[in-house]
């Protein structure tokens, strides 16, 4: 509720104070007195665009300050809360800064924020209607929520919203797995033709080493045999080896060994030089008998050693490091392929989600075109007791076709999001016989005060807007129809607050707290002032709004009985 509005510098205002109440708050004065001025103060506090042409002409800056009392677990309450706002016995101080330079601040029990933050608290404030406002009820993205709230459809709404971000949540998880699965593909195709490569070797840690050692050998072996051959001739073949001269002497020595016994030990040592040599011999004479030239097999571990190298150049710096290789990528394959698995997983899952959206999204659906049908009987009931008897009112829905809408039915695709199926829109026709059209096209500021009226009328009791602002709703009508606006204005504020102001004193005459804005010079400087109205003061201002300036006593009964009434 809007507890009070400071405005200094704004227009022709140059400092004015209102505090509003409860119940039925009436703004009227003549034309040109300033009412709107204060409705549009009000509006730049709600957020609205400002511009320093608004600045009271020889002013550097202009302020709207408007105090609203809140609840403690109020959208609005949550709003603020999200940016350390603290509500201080549930108050919250809107301050709007205008500053001749273009520059324009905002504060929230004076902590600053973006404008475009201001507007979101503001909407959850007040509803301001005017002759070309189009607010909430003229926006078509609100009316779903109208009639859901109309529906009382909380609970159903909170279960289609949970499961369809649920549904999103596996989608997402669904579209990232299989952006990476395209990937991994050609990544899979790369490990399994070089897994292949590398088990198609069938390596082994050490070959690598031997096959060097053996590839080497069979290059020299004609070196080799040479060598061979040449030192078992020297040691034991030919005539006067070394063998037959080693043996000669041991026979020397064990001449001398009667004379001396310490050559025993050196005629020992022959002994075990003889034997080695002849092992020596033994192992030449086999190993010349082994070496042979066979330049397939050299082939053979030549093709086998560039095989090797050319796979340590890809994989590895050793035979080591390829197998180790061969084994991470093994395990990555198999990491690819149980991927395919869990995609195939997770795309069931999605079905499944997708199935339970549309049942509860159909169920939701159901409801609300039966709420829509009752809505639209009780609105037209509505019009008729303010003078629009003729006029016709209907909740339309629909769904969107969407080709990559989330829910199938009967073969088409539609778009669905948390608040499930339906696109609502309210459709009128003001006149007989005129064909039904979009609320926000109807051009009559009348019909469209009294429109917004009687919807207000019939979802008052599950409206969570604890303002209403009507700027000028009598445009239009008059008489009985100015009488029946003003009781409903009067039964609805019996729910809200509402701030109205008003040309007729049917309207008027219905208020709880009762406004009179005029002009005055002060200082040679035109100033837009406001007074409340005692019971007196507000008979005469009927009565001024019933006749003029002329006022008989006639007129002032008039008023008089009127605000009786």
């Amino acid at each position: 509720m809007l507890k009070s509005l400071r405005i200094r510098n704004f227009a022709i205002v140059e400092n004015l104070e209102i505090d509003f109440f409860p119940g039925l708050n009436v703004l009227t004065g003549a034309t040109g007195a300033g009412k709107s001025i204060i409705i549009g103060a009000l509006n730049l506090a709600l957020g609205e665009r400002a511009s320093s042409e608004m600045i009271r002409t020889g002013a550097d800056s202009a302020v709207v300050e408007a105090v609203f009392e809140t609840k403690s677990k109020s959208q609005v309450a949550k709003l603020s809360g999200e940016v350390g706002i603290i509500h201080t016995e549930n108050q919250l101080i809107i301050r709007r800064e205008l500053s001749s330079k273009g520059v324009s601040r905002c504060f929230l029990n004076d902590r600053q924020v973006t404008l475009a933050y201001l507007k979101l608290v503001g909407d959850q404030l007040a509803d301001l209607h005017g002759q070309h406002e189009h607010q909430s009820l003229l926006n078509p993205f609100e009316h779903l929520i109208y009639l859901d709230d109309y529906a009382e459809l909380k609970d159903l709404l909170s279960d289609v919203g949970e499961i369809y971000y649920r549904l999103k949540e596996k989608l997402s998880g669904l579209e990232e797995l299989k952006r990476k699965e395209i990937i991994s593909r050609e990544k899979k195709e790369l490990y399994q033709f070089q897994l292949k490569e590398i088990s198609s070797a069938h390596l082994e840690t050490e070959e690598e080493e031997e096959l060097s050692s053996r590839k080497k050998i069979l290059e020299n072996a004609e070196t080799l045999f040479q060598i061979a051959s040449s030192v078992y001739e020297e040691l034991y073949n030919r005539e006067g080896s070394i063998i037959e001269r080693i043996s000669s002497f041991k026979k020397e020595l064990e001449k001398g060994e009667g004379y001396d016994k310490r050559l025993r030990e050196h005629i020992e040592s022959l002994d075990s030089a003889s034997l080695h040599l002849c092992e020596t011999s033994r192992f030449l004479e086999n190993y010349k008998e082994s070496l042979g030239f066979d330049p397939e097999k050299l082939e053979e571990i030549r093709e086998r050693l560039n095989l090797i190298n050319g796979l340590k150049k890809k994989y590895g710096q050793s035979l080591k490091e390829v197998l180790s290789y061969a084994e991470k990528i093994k395990n990555e394959i198999n990491t690819l392929e149980n991927r395919d698995e869990l995609i195939q997983k997770m795309e069931e899952d999605t079905a499944e989600a997708k199935a339970h959206l549309k049942k509860e999204a159909l169920q939701l659906s159901g409801k609300r075109k039966e709420k829509g049908n009752e809505l639209s009987k009780k609105v037209k009931k509505e019009f008729a007791s303010l003078g629009m008897d003729k006029c016709d009112f209907e909740v339309r829905s629909w769904y969107r076709e969407e080709e990559d809408g989330l829910i199938e039915v009967e073969g088409k695709m539609y778009y669905a999001d948390e608040k499930g199926l339906d696109q609502v829109e309210f459709y009128v026709s003001p006149n007989p016989g005129e064909e039904l059209k979009p609320l926000a096209k109807i051009a009559s500021g009348g019909e469209i005060s009294r429109i917004m009226l009687a919807l207000k009328s019939v979802i008052a009791k599950s409206d969570q807007m604890s303002s209403m602002i009507f700027d000028e709703v009598d445009v239009g009508i008059g008489g009985e129809m100015a009488e029946a606006v003003g009781k409903k204005m009067k039964a609805l504020s019996s729910n809200h607050q509402i701030i109205c102001i008003t040309h007729l004193q049917q309207i008027a005459s219905q208020a709880e707290h009762h406004f009179k804005v005029h002009k005055e010079i002060s200082k040679n400087r035109t100033v837009t002032r406001i007074k409340l109205l005692s019971k007196e003061e507000r008979i005469k201002e009927i009565a001024r709004m019933m006749a003029g300036k002329k006022i008989s006593e006639l007129t002032l009964e008039h008023a008089a009985e009127m605000i009786e009434e």
